[in-house]
Parts: structure tokens; C-alpha cells; sequence
């Protein structure tokens, strides 16, 4: 993965955000039927699900019911993590997107 096209998550958050979406898509759900499922729009779902600067961050509620709709352990949603918990694989980045600051 090219992670600076992803600048708003970090490499983790992307690699659950394409897992989600994986498991979705294995179970035969459609946008709707998953939106359904964890109680929340399809907007919210497509957000959810898409790893572009646009897209939402993930909550620990959702997870959790991901874990239980689609009988998964959250190791499975995360994947294989670095021993070193200072790596960047960990790191949300903070740099500004889009308009520059006022006063420049």
C-alpha cells in the first residue's frame, strides 16, 4: 500500500477500514444490508468503508459489533501488527488537508 495517497489514516485504520469491507462483501451483504445490520445509514457505511481523505474513522462500538455480526475476532479485523508500538503503522496523521491556515 502507497500510504501517503491515504494522509488522513493511519495504515492501521486503513487496513481494518478494506477488511470491513472484505467481510461484508464475503457474508453476500449489500450497502444496505450492512448499513442495516450495524444500525447506521448507508452514507455512513460507504464513510465508514472508503480509505480515501474523505472517509470517517472507526469507533470502538462499531468494531465491536462488526466482531459479533460477522463472527470475527478483532485480530482478524486488525491483521499483523508491528512489535514496536511506537511504529508509524500506529500513527494518525495530523497534517492539514484541503485550504491552507488563515494568515498565509
Amino acid at each position: 500500500m502507497n500510504h501517503p495517497q491515504f494522509t488522513k489514516f493511519s495504515p492501521i485504520t486503513v487496513t481494518v477500514k478494506k477488511n470491513m469491507r472484505q467481510l461484508r462483501l464475503n457474508a453476500g451483504y449489500s450497502m444496505n444490508e450492512g448499513a442495516r445490520l450495524l444500525g447506521i445509514s448507508r452514507k455512513q457505511l460507504e464513510d465508514i468503508e472508503t480509505i480515501r481523505n474523505y472517509g470517517c474513522h472507526l469507533d470502538l462500538e462499531l468494531l465491536a459489533k462488526m466482531k459479533v455480526i460477522y463472527k470475527t475476532s478483532l485480530d482478524d479485523l486488525v491483521g499483523d501488527l508491528p512489535e514496536d508500538y511506537y511504529s508509524e503503522y500506529f500513527v494518525r496523521p495530523r497534517k492539514r488537508l484541503g485550504s491552507t491556515p488563515r494568515g498565509q
